[in-house]
């Protein structure tokens, strides 16, 4: 009981931290990317990618536009996600700048093939994002 209730309460900062994220405008302002240091539970309607074994998992994804793609770092070895190859400029923050168990995620909202890296280990840990 006690560990759906901490779950809950994680659930409900991470919405309140993501919620807090965007700006008023409706012009679709914000680069759409959200940094949390705590695991906070799935993003609906998005994928998941794991940093295990200095590699992604998947290391591919498809998504629809306007969906989040969310990487979590499940090792004990610092990792990022840098974006800004290709198709893409979206990034996690400072190369290896995140420890186990934080979270990076990013909202893509247009169609196209996004290119990522780890910047600490690659060109072996990269993967990529399609756009539908």
């Amino acid at each position: 009981m006690k560990k759906w209730l901490a779950l809950l309460i994680a659930c409900l900062a991470l919405g309140l931290v993501v919620a807090g994220c965007g700006d008023d405008d409706d012009d679709g302002g914000g680069d759409g990317s959200v940094t949390v240091e705590q695991n906070g539970g799935g993003r609906g309607g998005g994928k998941e990618v794991s940093m295990r074994n200095i590699q992604f998992e998947p290391a591919d994804v498809t998504i629809d536009a306007g969906q989040t793609v969310a990487w979590t770092n499940d090792e004990g070895v610092a990792h990022d996600v840098d974006g800004s190859g290709p198709g893409g400029d979206f990034s996690s923050g400072p190369a290896g700048g995140m420890e186990k168990g934080a979270v990076f995620a990013h909202t893509f909202k247009e169609p196209g093939t996004y290119e990522y890296v780890c910047r600490v280990h690659a060109p072996g840990m990269q993967g990529t994002v399609t756009v539908k």
